[in-house]
């Protein structure tokens, strides 16, 4: 049987060598990263550095401290790893055997689907109702209450839209095994989970410090839930997947999360006006609480992709028969890349 494996973009230095233009004139707005760049953190690397020839803690100690501070939970409740993507794999590891059930929606984050088959377990995928994508309860319901494992996105990335904290106490009551809240885009939503944690034992909540922290490239989250859903999550995690300096990066960053939320507060304030032009344009925007926004284009969607990108702006695209074959997905940039953004889509539009 072939192994799924995860569709990556192209580099931005292939787009560029591709077009023939420098890497700075591509803007990847298929990412979901912050325009924001870290020029707080090459000073914390120089002591770290110092000792790269020694591996890291694999207990990984002061990352588990530095995560329950912020999220308000004990160290005990705290499991770290090299950002959400592992702990997706790791959960599917630690919580699925193969011929188990798992549960999603779509669309969704594709990685979960991967991480189902590749355990050989049974995937149940609720489809998001358009053209808005709200949740079908009653169906995804009774998927939760046959899974071993439910993936949910909140906000769920692509469409930005979330789950509401009513509808979502059910699901974690109905479902019988372990939910898996990947939290990717808690500091853009103003979500904290801390109090749920408290109140349900089967809830694993995941967390990034790519997105609202601005260390994509860092590649590091953590995971908070109850220390029975720690421990198994230890008992498969690599010893040694966080590297010295990324480490580092994130306890730094956990411990100062003001920096964080001023970063926040521009994009949000971005993202409405980012929003409000493209309207403007007639694109049907459709409403996020994440860093990008889902637009209805129409049939002419792919086109435009392509025109985009032959300009260095790197859209997100989907398969044309999907869900959202008529659609394109952009992250919130600077006001800067935005204004070229907008400045192209108008004379693909008109």
């Amino acid at each position: 049987m072939t192994t799924p494996r995860y569709a990556w973009q192209p580099t931005t230095a292939a787009i560029a060598a591709r077009l023939g233009i420098p890497e700075r004139q591509v803007v990847r707005f298929d990412h979901n990263t912050s325009p924001f760049p870290t020029d707080w953190a090459p000073g914390l690397v120089i002591e770290p550095a110092r000792t790269l020839n020694e591996y890291p803690g694999a207990d990984y100690r002061p990352i588990r401290e530095a995560a329950a501070r912020y999220v308000e939970v004990a160290p005990e409740n705290i499991v770290p790893a090299a950002g959400i993507d592992e702990l997706i794999l790791l959960t599917a590891q630690a919580f699925l055997e193969p011929g188990g059930s798992a549960a999603t929606v779509i669309p969704t984050y594709p990685l979960y689907r991967i991480a189902a088959l590749q355990r050989r377990a049974q995937l149940f995928e609720v489809p998001l109702l358009a053209p808005t994508f709200d949740y079908a309860m009653d169906p995804l319901l009774a998927a939760a209450a046959e899974a071993d494992l439910l993936w949910l996105c909140i906000p769920n990335n692509p469409t930005g839209n979330r789950l509401t904290d009513g509808d979502l106490a059910q699901l974690v009551f109905a479902c019988p095994g372990v939910v898996v809240l990947d939290a990717a885009y808690a500091e853009i939503a103003g979500d904290r989970w801390g109090g749920w944690l408290e109140r349900f034992d089967n809830l694993l909540v995941c967390h990034t410090l790519s997105k609202g922290f601005g260390l994509a490239g860092a590649r590091i989250g953590f995971a908070a839930g109850d220390p029975r859903l720690i421990d198994a999550l230890d008992g498969v995690r690599p010893p040694g997947s966080i590297s010295t300096l990324s480490a580092g990066l994130a306890i730094a960053a956990l411990d100062e999360p003001a920096r964080m939320r001023r970063q926040v507060e521009r994009l949000l304030r971005e993202r409405t006006r980012f929003a409000g032009a493209l309207g403007g344009l007639g694109i049907t925007v459709l409403p996020s609480e994440a860093n990008f926004l889902l637009c209805h284009i129409g049939p002419q969607a792919s086109g435009i992709a392509d025109g985009l990108m032959s300009e260095g702006l790197v859209p997100r695209s989907f398969p044309a028969q999907g869900p959202l074959g008529e659609h394109l997905r952009f992250t919130v940039r600077s006001p800067e890349e935005d204004d070229r953004l907008l400045d192209a889509l108008w004379r693909y539009l008109t």
